[in-house]
């Protein structure tokens, strides 16, 4: 399974990029192949609508997009929301770009409130690019991941990823061709 973990934030030292690689290690260990992305690494241009519609940046990244069915969204919380960069590559997707596949929600924020309002607002983007949402989200507080996470909030967030990619395996297994018995005849 192609899995895609898109981290919000590029800085190696940043608790979303050390979030991000403790995903994609955990998703290698059930058997995905892994694509780890940061809007710094990919360093598209800020999407205002000027842009041409076959700038070869937003070309390649759609393509990459293309090729996984499995996503892990990883954002700090930025003014009750996720961060622009990471929206901004979402802005370079077309319409209904993720139609069937899975995306997994994790969120960080510095206080008490969990980033709530991050995994919303993923929520919403992600079913607006034709994505199904797993109902379990992961937020933690940035302390948390820096200190390490605790024994229960790595089951949580292994959880997660094991929901992930079992319901992308789901839903693009093939359709069992019904029975004659099945069908009343």
């Amino acid at each position: 399974m192609n899995l895609m973990v898109i981290a919000a934030i590029g800085r190696e030292s940043s608790t979303t990029n050390m979030l991000g690689r403790q995903i994609v290690g955990i998703c290698e260990g059930i058997g995905c192949d892994v694509d780890f992305v940061t809007p710094t690494a990919l360093a598209l241009p800020v999407n205002d609508g000027t842009l041409p519609p076959d700038l070869p940046a937003a070309k390649a990244w759609q393509e990459r997009v293309a090729g996984a069915k499995a996503f892990i969204w990883i954002s700090p919380e930025y003014h009750s929301g996720m961060t622009g960069g990471i929206k901004n590559l979402f802005d370079h997707l077309g319409k209904e770009a993720l139609r069937g596949d899975v995306v997994g929600l994790c969120a960080l924020a510095g206080g008490a409130m969990a980033a709530l309002n991050t995994l919303n607002g993923m929520s919403i983007v992600a079913r607006s690019l034709g994505a199904w949402v797993a109902p379990d989200y992961c937020a933690f507080n940035s302390n948390e991941v820096k200190q390490g996470l605790d024994e229960r909030a790595c089951k949580r967030l292994e959880a997660l990823c094991q929901s992930v990619v079992d319901a992308s395996r789901r839903l693009s297994a093939p359709w069992p061709e019904p029975a004659q018995a099945d069908l009343g005849i």
